[in-house]
């Protein structure tokens, strides 16, 4: 096989390297896992048996049958590099590496592994791992892995750094119903990559669905754009672990604090169009979810409950992460009303009380009503103890959901769970059906919050670069920092740098009063926290004084002088490149509480005006930009257009390491720059 993703998932022929009979040892699993489900061909590569477990043994893959498509390694790491080669000589397109020893154990493991790669670029031999669990394809019955077994076939593909993860698909699929198509463990990385998989995966006919537990991010920009390709086909769940191990930046400016690496790597995967979780746990409900269940149109839900209070509770739990339980309509609340008893609620959450005799009549016929009502995103039957203990509710249920489909609802159903082991039986036969159980309410609303991803963003092309000014790396000086801005097009405050009192008085003058002073001297960033910032200067008088003053408390050296902007809302915008992820964007409300409050939002750039106003309409103080108690509404067109040009000027600017804007004053549909800094790349 040519293709080097198609021999790790769907290979013919399967060669063990280190194969062996002794129970307990590596190979020996790894042999036994191969024998009970693969429908391909096993070769053994032992240097003396010539035959394990039934399987026949060759000294070397040269000796082996040809072609093999893929090798699994599971040799002490010292031989690995001469294994490698031997790979290439026999056409092995890809290696599935189970030793360890290399880069996780130190710099000489780093440096083996270093030529391991090396050997294998040489030859063409594709890489997974080292370190790793390995492999496992439902399709063809694979398991090159560590995992007890091989999981029922599905459509969830899981790509994981972490092997326990790997291991933990299995019992996944024997206690939830989960079905995995592929499953793999990355390992090390140092060759094959999580975009690789992805890109693959997005591709692949089996897969539905991709669920990716992350602890490290190769290349960030590359992962970002073949995760907004897939996205735009299947469901992708990421979990990214981590988030909080990197140090805190010692920051020069808004940007560099508030664009973290773990607020980076959460805006970029949000963008590109992810399903985002926090834990493990709802990484598999979630993908397990969308597997069996169409994804929610919207963020309407409906509930239907024997218990008043779970449904409260659940409905409490849904709207604070932002989803809704509306009021149904009067016509189907008078549909819903058929069903119930008088005491029943037909509301929204349904109360379908302690009737139990009914309890198959009601939930069935309400969770047909709603899933083809077009008024709910999703439908969730709790079941409570009572009604999860009676079988003829799950059949109801089943049954209603089948109706509802052949009648063209695509109306997600998902079930609340809270019941006794007792009822483990009926729970099953639900999972069994696809509908989701999710014990409890707030594992439910944690799942159902989850089913919602935004679309994957359109990234614009990165302009061509503007020439690079004469400026030394570092922060760059006012008087440049406005002029680069000013070239660029960006509405900047009229200004001009004054050398003395004098000159600072008759700069004024030729901009007119009433003007902003600000000292300039090497290495003061925050000048407003020194004291070098004098604002509403209204005369000549005024701009002497506090020129002199600059001179007297900072040592003499120039000012800016700057037409004053008039009162307006300030907002703030950043760019910053990331070592990862490459040109970063970030736009929040500005002056002194920007760092405080920490209401910014942030996107991979450049960003087109639209994704631009989607972020204004993240941030936490959205209401202030709409006019606040008389305040002009911002015009949210003009100034996301802005935002969109100063994006595609600082990603295409590449010598351009860090922009902080803050703040720029609007009023209205007015725009005015009044403070910046550039950080210029020693790149």
């Amino acid at each position: 096989m040519s293709d080097w993703a198609t021999a790790l998932f769907d290979p013919a022929r399967v060669a063990i390297i280190g194969a062996s009979a002794t129970p307990g040892k590596v190979g020996e699993v790894f042999l036994r896992n191969l024998k009970r489900d693969f429908r391909g061909e096993i070769v053994a590569i032992h240097p003396s048996a010539k035959e394990l477990l039934g399987v026949a043994c060759f000294p070397s893959l040269v000796d082996a049958p040809a072609p093999v498509d893929l090798a699994v390694i599971v040799t002490p790491p010292a031989a690995l590099s001469g294994l490698v080669a031997d790979c290439g000589g026999a056409g092995v397109p890809v290696a599935v590496v189970i030793t360890g020893g290399f880069a996780e154990t130190g710099p000489a493991g780093a440096a083996l592994q270093a030529s391991v790669v090396a050997a294998a670029r040489e030859k063409g031999v594709r890489i997974v791992g080292p370190n790793c669990f390995g492999v496992v394809s439902t399709s063809c019955g694979l398991n090159a892995s560590l995992a007890v077994g091989t999981p029922r076939r599905g459509g969830v593909a899981l790509i994981s750094q972490s092997g326990a993860y790997g291991m933990a698909a299995y019992a996944r699929a024997s206690e939830e119903a989960t079905g995995f198509s592929r499953i793999v463990a990355l390992g090390n990385k140092a060759d094959v990559d999580e975009s690789d998989i992805l890109a693959f995966l997005g591709r692949d006919p089996q897969t539905r669905v991709v669920a990716m537990l992350l602890e490290s991010i190769v290349d960030g920009r590359r992962l970002f754009e073949t995760l907004a390709a897939v996205a735009r086909i299947k469901p992708v769940v990421v979990l990214k672990t981590g988030r909080h191990a990197a140090a805190k930046r010692a920051a020069a400016s808004h940007t560099a604090a508030l664009a973290t690496d773990a607020a980076i790597v959460d805006s970029a995967l949000r963008q590109a169009g992810a399903h985002v979780v926090e834990d493990g746990l709802t990484l598999l409900d979630v993908a397990a979810a969308l597997d069996c269940q169409p994804p929610p149109r919207g963020r309407r839900v409906a509930i239907v409950t024997n218990s008043g209070g779970t449904g409260v509770e659940l409905t409490d739990l849904l709207e604070a992460r932002g989803l809704e339980v509306p009021e149904l309509s009067a016509s189907i609340q008078a549909r819903l009303r058929e069903l119930l008893p008088a005491h029943g609620s037909p509301a929204n959450p349904v109360d379908v009380t302690t009737d139990w005799p009914r309890f198959p009549a009601m939930y069935g016929g309400a969770v047909e009503a709603l899933m083809t009502s077009g008024e709910v995103d999703a439908v969730v039957p709790v079941l409570l103890q009572r009604s999860a203990m009676i079988p003829e509710v799950g059949v109801a249920i089943v049954d209603a959901q089948t109706r509802a489909r052949a009648a063209g609802s695509t109306t997600p159903l998902h079930v609340c769970w809270v019941a006794p082991r007792a009822a483990e039986d009926n729970r099953v036969r639900l999972v069994e059906a696809g509908v989701p159980c999710h014990p409890w309410p707030a594992r439910a609303a944690r799942v159902l919050s989850a089913l919602h991803a935004r679309p994957a963003a359109e990234v614009p092309p990165t302009p061509e670069a503007p020439p690079r000014p004469p400026l030394a790396p570092g922060w760059a000086p006012a008087e440049a920092v406005f002029s680069l801005l000013a070239d660029a097009g960006f509405p900047v405050s009229a200004f001009n740098m004054a050398t003395d009192a004098e000159d600072a008085c008759a700069k004024a003058r030729a901009i007119g009063f009433p003007v902003a002073l600000k000292a300039e001297r090497a290495g003061l960033l925050h000048k407003s926290d020194a004291g070098a910032v004098r604002l509403h200067l209204a005369d000549a008088g005024a701009v002497e004084t506090a020129f002199r003053n600059f001179v007297r408390t900072l040592g003499p050296g120039p000012a800016l002088v700057q037409k004053q902007a008039a009162a307006g809302l300030e907002l703030m915008f950043g760019g910053r490149r990331d070592p990862a992820f490459g040109p970063v964007v970030m736009v929040g409300l500005g002056g002194v509480w920007v760092e405080a409050l920490k209401d910014v939002a942030l996107r991979l750039a450049p960003i087109g005006a639209g994704e631009a106003a989607a972020m204004l309409d993240e941030l936490k103080g959205r209401q202030l930009l709409a006019g606040y108690r008389g305040a002009p509404a911002l015009d949210i067109r003009a100034f996301a257009q802005l935002l969109a040009d100063v994006s595609a000027w600082f990603a295409g600017a590449d010598w351009l390491e860090e922009v902080d804007i803050n703040p720029l004053i609007a009023n209205g549909g007015g725009f005015t720059i009044v403070d910046a800094r550039i950080l210029i790349s020693a790149r």
